[in-house]
């Protein structure tokens, strides 16, 4: 019985870290929709065209090869965007009517609507 208590509450002390780094270890775009930015990643030049906004990323884990790593996916998923289609780099993701394009480089990332 008390094993049995122990590893549910381990299950749930997991779950719970997990959860806090999904939610905390990100911090929604200033102005591309609220997307989720990770916190390592810095900000180096936003450029807002007359109905385009993008962003430029220095962030030494993304690649041109790779992508995103996959944490970052799913950090993505559980912020409520979903993957919608991608062409060689970009990658398109869809939350309800608004959507937003992940340009992955190596060591940098840029974020367009």
């Amino acid at each position: 019985m008390i094993k049995k208590r122990k590893k549910i509450f381990a299950v749930v002390i997991i779950a719970l870290l997990l959860g806090s780094y999904f939610k905390l270890a990100y911090t929604p775009s200033p102005d591309v929709e609220g997307f989720p930015i990770p916190r390592e990643a810095h900000l180096v030049k936003t450029t807002v065209g007359e109905d385009y906004i993008t962003e430029k990323y220095k962030w030494f884990i993304a690649s041109e090869a790779g992508s995103i790593p996959p944490w970052y996916e799913v950090s993505i998923w559980l912020w409520g965007w979903r993957k919608g289609e991608t062409m060689g780099a970009d990658q398109v993701y869809k939350k309800g009517s608004r959507e937003v394009d992940l340009s992955t480089f190596d060591n940098e990332f840029y974020l367009s609507k």
